[in-house]
């Protein structure tokens, strides 16, 4: 008799829960439209009916609470999985670009290993009210593309100077970076400011390039083509003919080759080579003759130079002179010839501990000296190159700020498709990507193939603009659509039916469309990592931050 009553409450249960079980799925499948709700919903039913069978009525009802459950889970799950995790490829049809989530910026950037590298470079700070220093810890080489007047001093090139304990080279085309941050580098090391026109504030250092060609050296030929090289420069939008700079860099190169091996002290420097180019036409004709006879000098270098001018029609060696007098007008300055007067450091005291270069010019003059930058710059490299990294020390990193006034420099796009193999780490600034290409043509994009961190800011021109916004890519997204449907029946009642219908309809669009990366906050960049998504994060600034109180000068 216990058993029949058992099964008599067992049946009744199912029949007063079941309709509400069914009217609760089905309403979830119309709702979702979809096989995996009314799947669900079966699954749902076919647990009631297993697990009914329970010994005793307690279990009866917990076994059908728990097959709705799951039926309710798997159904709901349905309904929302592909706004969470994407309905086949549906959620990424169009485009699969993305914000780095704050998860992963914590993950990459803001870990705790991250903030005890002493050497770690600061690209950031993550979004919030609270957000932690976002730090870059790779070997590669990094790139800012950022407008006048939008925080490329305050925010990417004195966080560093102030925290990062590695050797830096920095130009500082207003004296600012030295004047703020040569006390807090000295905490590091070694500080070297060359400033010949006395702008930063600091005590001025000297360094001589020529001082290096060392007539024992088996490199000497190419020491001395890498300072020629430096010098014959034409700005973008000066063009010359190729013919008389080429033929500008043989003369100075077999000059300097000539000073180095038979120069008197204190006259092999680049201001001496400034004179021989200006002598009197007579005594000019004696020195290439004196050239020509010492065939010994450098491995005989010195005597094919004099051969190639004296070889010349009298025109085309009056143009050549004249191309070489034109890319050495600068030497004349005494400024400049007293900063050239000795050397108080060498390149590869910066493989060694923390020491500071500080490459000073006024923004003025900037133009007319900038060949003076290019000159310290290509042999800093060429000599680094050339000097192992001792093991454990990070790579020189070069701070290049006003990258485009250099021009075209060929060791520093060798730098940069070496990438770390030198042991050394570019990071030029730039106002915008037409800069780039206009010093380096169709190289510009070396720069930023190799890359391992881009530092970007509101662009201020359209070109710049639509590159940063093809750069991020495009997402998918949905909108729902609504329609509705009236019909009439001939039926003389009058009777007719109304329909209505929604469905979910999927578009790329950009994640940041040239306009909206024109008008990003003052406070904020993006910043790109290959194979990572990119990250909309604040600026750091180094007069308002707590992490640089008591830093800053």
């Amino acid at each position: 008799m216990t058993t029949v009553l058992r099964g008599v409450w067992r049946l009744a249960l199912t029949l007063l829960t079941l309709p509400f079980a069914l009217i609760s799925w089905l309403w979830i499948c119309a709702r979702t439209a979809g096989s995996g709700a009314l799947l669900g919903g079966l699954l749902g039913l076919l647990c009631n009916v297993v697990l009914l069978q329970p010994p005793d009525l307690h279990h009866g009802v917990l076994g059908l609470l728990l097959g709705g459950l799951i039926g309710l889970l798997l159904a709901l799950l349905n309904l929302v999985g592909p706004a969470c995790f994407g309905r086949g490829t549906s959620a990424t049809s169009h485009g699969s670009a993305a914000w780095a989530a704050p998860r992963q910026l914590r993950r990459d950037l803001a870990a705790p290993a991250l903030a005890r590298d002493p050497a770690a470079l600061l690209v950031g700070r993550a979004p919030g009210r609270r957000g932690a220093l976002l730090r870059y810890t790779g070997s590669a080489h990094l790139l800012t593309i950022a407008p006048t007047r939008s925080g490329k001093g305050v925010g990417t090139v004195l966080p560093n100077l102030l925290l990062a304990d590695r050797p830096i080279l920095c130009v500082d085309p207003k004296g600012e970076n030295a004047r703020i941050s040569a006390r807090a580098r000295r905490r590091f090391g070694p500080v070297h400011v060359l400033d010949p026109f006395g702008i930063a504030g600091q005590p001025s250092s000297a360094y001589d390039p020529a001082a290096l060609l060392d007539p024992s050296s088996p490199d000497l030929g190419d020491d001395a083509a890498t300072l020629a090289e430096a010098l014959v420069f034409d700005p973008p939008g000066q063009v010359s003919e190729a013919h008389w700079n080429e033929e500008a860099k043989a003369l100075i190169s077999g000059l300097l080759l000539h000073l180095a091996c038979r120069g008197a002290p204190g006259q092999r420097g680049l201001p001496e080579l400034r004179r021989r180019l200006t002598l009197p036409p007579d005594d000019w004709q004696a020195l290439l003759r004196a050239m020509l006879a010492d065939t010994v000098a450098a491995g005989g270098l010195v005597s094919r130079a004099a051969a190639r001018q004296l070889g010349k029609a009298d025109r085309e060696a009056a143009g050549v002179l004249s191309s070489a007098q034109r890319h050495t007008h600068l030497l004349d300055s005494p400024r400049l010839a007293a900063a050239m007067a000795r050397s108080d450091f060498q390149w590869a005291d910066l493989r060694q501990g923390s020491a500071t270069v500080f490459l000073v010019l006024p923004p003025d003059r900037l133009s007319t000296y900038s060949r003076w930058l290019r000159l310290l710059i290509a042999q800093s490299i060429q000599q680094l190159a050339r000097t192992p990294t001792p093991s454990g020390q990070p790579p020189v990193l070069l701070l290049l700020d006003e990258f485009a006034a250099l021009g075209r420099l060929e060791p520093v796009l060798q730098a940069a498709g070496l990438m770390a193999g030198l042991g050394l780490q570019l990071w030029p600034i730039l106002q915008d990507l037409a800069q780039l290409r206009a010093a380096y043509g169709q190289s510009a994009s070396t720069f930023l193939a190799n890359a391992g961190l881009l530092q970007v800011s509101a662009p201020a021109d359209l070109e710049t603009a639509q590159w940063l916004s093809q750069a991020l890519g495009n997402s998918t997204i949905g909108f729902e659509t609504h329609s509705s449907s009236h019909t009439t029946s001939d039926n003389p009642e009058g009777h007719g039916s109304t329909s209505h219908g929604s469905a979910t309809q999927r578009v790329g669009r950009p994640l940041l469309t040239p306009d909206e990366a024109m008008r990003l906050p003052a406070d904020q960049q993006v910043l790109l990592r290959p194979g990572q998504h990119p990250a909309l994060v604040r600026k750091l600034r180094h007069y308002a931050d707590t992490e640089f109180q008591g830093l800053a000068d």
